[in-house]
């Protein structure tokens, strides 16, 4: 009896002790997987595709819970590593997941005994931990285990029937309990309890950081929609001011015309003269641009060979786009009126000097000599009170206008809010005037338009026979350029870039190959982020010119 009392005691203690070592060395694990935890969730915070990374989660859960293998499936996206089913067979677990898992983690070491099939595969799955990704059953990340075969010693065979002894149906200990051996297949070493709970802490850990992602891009798609709804709201403010602008400027040139063809060359020049200005002010996203430029591309566009009896003097100004195309508009009154019935009309010289008066304004002084004699008008037109009227009543500034009989004399006064400064750089010089150019550039040449506008198409289309061309084929869409291309025939085409849903590319590719030459025409101009490999081939700006036509093929056709 006291051997059998101290054989219990031993016991108890031995078994006190082996648990207080199991619960500390499982409290341990528990403490350090966490920690790994954190570093982890911390990580996948700043970069939410490390979740679909199955290499990256591998190396990094499998020092928390040792495995053989993961697998991923994230928004239908399937991604494995290690020892792993494929993606067919992981896709059966997935489905087995969505029936078992009910969004906890679920963990198994025989695959096999839920799907059979699983069997095929053991040697490489045959146990799993599966950790949800989301609150409805869908993503997962599963950590697997290949198959551990192992002897598994039995005290008697647990299948042995039961058969009569000497002593009737009584057991025969000896014989009933003598050793069994067993070879187990088919399963992985098992998901302890603490790894188990390491897997919920990593389940909780990841759910956070996706819904916490979630609600930092249901933030970021309000601001969006936000911005987006401002920009549109801005967009068609503009548009609404432009089409009301050039309403206004079609009425108004109508009054003054002699002729419908006086008309539309009237109205064409000052629709002309708001582009150049538009295009100046958005060269730097929209931000100020150059007094100097705006007039050296007005003199330049419009004077031709006569440009060159224009003298400029002044600092180095930058106007604010609001202001920009008003004064624009202005200057190409006294320039057109110039070269028709001023000094530039005889051999007379314009000279145009600004600086900067009290209180920071604007002066620019416009004075005409060597013309014709001067009288003052009898009536005003249009012209006349866009020169005396938009400066005062858009900008809030002067313009004083004098008749002398030696030239027109204009003094305007631009407020400094309207300023933005000096220029660090030197102001941009017009190119070399169309007179210089050839006229024809190309003459008789057989042209293909790629234009997905009628009315632009058309206006381009006279544009190009203004320049030469004895045909112009039209071809709305890639495929019918492509077509126009196969027929052959061709000697030059011009590219409209967007085409509603698709992009003349296609159509460059081929010209390309041809050896044919071409330019693109795009409302994004030099921006339009074309591939290095069209870097030689001329971009023309929308809305074109036959004069900007010109020059953009000097020297290229």
């Amino acid at each position: 009896f006291a051997y059998r009392t101290a054989a219990e005691l031993f016991g108890q203690m031995f078994s006190l002790m082996l648990e207080s070592r199991e619960r500390r060395e499982s409290s341990d694990y528990e403490t350090r997987a966490r920690t790994a935890i954190d570093r982890m969730m911390a990580t996948m915070a700043q970069d939410v595709s490390l979740l679909t990374n199955a290499q990256w989660l591998g190396d990094t859960i499998f020092d928390t819970i040792p495995a053989d293998g993961v697998g991923v499936c994230l928004n239908g996206t399937i991604a494995l590593t290690g020892l792993a089913p494929n993606h067919a067979e992981f896709g059966k677990i997935v489905a087995l997941l969505n029936e078992k898992s009910q969004g906890q983690v679920f963990a198994t070491d025989s695959i096999q005994g839920f799907i059979p099939e699983a069997a095929a595969y053991a040697d490489r799955a045959a146990g799993l931990v599966a950790i949800p990704l989301s609150l409805n059953p869908r993503d997962y990340v599963v950590l697997f285990r290949s198959e551990q075969m192992r002897a598994v010693r039995w005290a008697g065979n647990p299948e042995k029937p039961v058969e009569l002894g000497p002593h009737g149906d009584r057991l025969t200990p000896r014989k009933s309990f003598e050793l069994w051996s067993e070879l187990v297949k088919g399963k992985s070493l098992p998901f302890s309890a603490a790894e188990r709970r390491v897997a919920e802490g990593l389940r909780i850990g990841m759910l956070d950081v996706l819904v916490r992602l979630s609600d930092a891009a249901g933030v970021e798609r309000a601001r969006a929609h936000e911005r987006q709804e401002l920009l549109i709201a801005e967009l068609n403010h503009r548009v609404r001011n432009i089409l009301a602008l050039i309403r206004g400027l079609i009425s108004q040139s109508r009054g003054n015309a002699e002729s419908v063809e006086g008309f539309i060359a009237t109205l064409d020049d000052r629709i002309k003269a708001m582009a150049r200005a538009h295009d100046l002010i958005t060269t730097d996203r929209w931000g100020p641009a150059r007094l100097a430029d705006m007039l050296e591309t007005e003199t330049a566009a419009y004077l031709g060979a006569k440009r060159q009896r224009v003298a400029f003097d002044g600092p180095n100004i930058l106007i604010q786009p609001a202001a920009f195309t008003s004064l624009a508009l202005v200057f190409h009154e006294p320039t057109t009126n110039a070269a028709k019935y001023g000094a530039l009309s005889d051999n007379g010289t314009v000279s145009v000097g600004w600086k900067l008066g009290e209180g920071g304004d604007l002066l620019i002084d416009w004075e005409e000599k060597g013309g014709p004699a001067v009288t003052a008008p009898t009536r005003r037109g249009f012209g006349s009170t866009i020169i005396e009227r938009s400066i005062p009543f858009d900008l809030g500034g002067k313009a004083d206008i004098a008749y002398p009989v030696t030239g027109l004399h204009a003094r305007f006064t631009v407020p400094a809010r309207h300023l933005a400064g000096l220029a660090k750089t030197a102001s941009a010089s017009a190119s070399a005037g169309v007179d210089t150019m050839n006229a024809q550039p190309l003459e008789s040449r057989h042209v293909l338009l790629v234009e997905d506008s009628m009315i632009i198409a058309m206006d381009a289309e006279e544009a190009l026979k203004e320049i030469g061309a004895a045909k112009v084929v039209v071809a709305a869409s890639v495929a019918r350029a492509l077509g126009a291309l196969e027929r052959g025939g061709l000697d030059f085409a011009l590219l409209d870039l967007n085409l509603g849903a698709e992009t003349s590319l296609p159509v460059a590719d081929m010209l390309v190959q041809k050896k044919i030459a071409f330019a693109f025409a795009t409302g994004y101009g030099e921006d339009s982020g074309l591939d290095q490999r069209y870097a030689g081939v001329p971009v023309l700006k929308k809305p074109y010119t036959a004069d900007q036509l010109r020059q953009a093929l000097a020297g290229k056709v």
